[in-house]
């Protein structure tokens, strides 16, 4: 049994296997909120006769169960590379194979200050104050992240353009795209709490679509564009 802290919330793992190496840093020692199980069943339909280690297999089916007790705690998966800047979590969410990496990749050269906060799956949780961003050892295949927990500065829809060019969104266009993000539960009750979450998440946090390209520079329009101005203390949405 491994207890484990995530977005302020305690979850209780009876595992089979040894998830020490991914959940090592993540370790609590208070009650849990409530505990989840993986059967062996569905281990066998994660690997689906690709043969990968067990302990890999109730790792990723984790995360699954979890997720589905989020909207208990008014929060909610939604995948996205999340960067911090100034404790201030910036979210960039896009198909896969659209740029999402290289683009993070770009803050991380050319933005003074940033860090990882995840690089795949991070949690959003409403809290009395602002929707945060949260941290989660379920961070993607390069295992970018930490366990921080950051009010969100805003988030960015990322498509590929032939130059680099960001501007508001508009939410009635947005959220759509937005909402194939977001891990919705099974259950109705929590299906319908999630999807109110989602609404008011993106409907109170600056929105911003942008065209980019692989130039190694792009990070800096988009940061410049969604960092809070000293000005007035928030973004500034102009177009770029």
């Amino acid at each position: 049994m491994i207890n484990i802290l995530l977005a302020g919330i305690r979850v209780g793992i009876d595992n089979q296997y040894d998830l020490m190496p991914w959940l090592r840093g993540w370790l609590t020692r208070r009650e849990p909120d409530f505990t989840i199980r993986v059967s062996p069943e569905e281990l066998l339909r994660e690997d689906d006769g690709q043969g990968f280690p067990p302990a890999y297999l109730e790792f990723i089916c984790c995360y699954r169960h979890i997720a589905e007790h989020l909207a208990d705690f008014d929060a909610f998966v939604f995948h996205s590379a999340a960067l911090a800047v100034d404790r201030r979590a910036y979210l960039f969410a896009a198909p896969s194979g659209t740029g999402k990496t290289t683009h993070a990749q770009s803050w991380l050269n050319r933005v003074p200050g940033v860090s990882v906060l995840n690089g795949d799956k991070p949690i959003l949780r409403r809290t009395p104050e602002a929707f945060i961003a949260c941290g989660t050892p379920w961070q993607g295949k390069e295992r970018f992240g930490s366990d921080s927990n950051f009010p969100i500065q805003g988030i960015c829809l990322l498509e590929r353009g032939s130059e680099d060019r960001i501007r508001p969104a508009d939410p009635a266009l947005a959220v759509p795209r937005l909402s194939r993000q977001v891990y919705f539960p099974r259950d109705p009750v929590r299906l319908e709490k999630t999807l109110s979450l989602m609404d008011a998440c993106f409907r109170s946090v600056p929105l911003w679509s942008m065209a980019c390209t692989l130039d190694p520079d792009s990070g800096l329009v988009s940061y410049e564009a969604m960092r809070p101005r000293a000005c007035d203390g928030g973004p500034v949405q102009n177009e770029l």
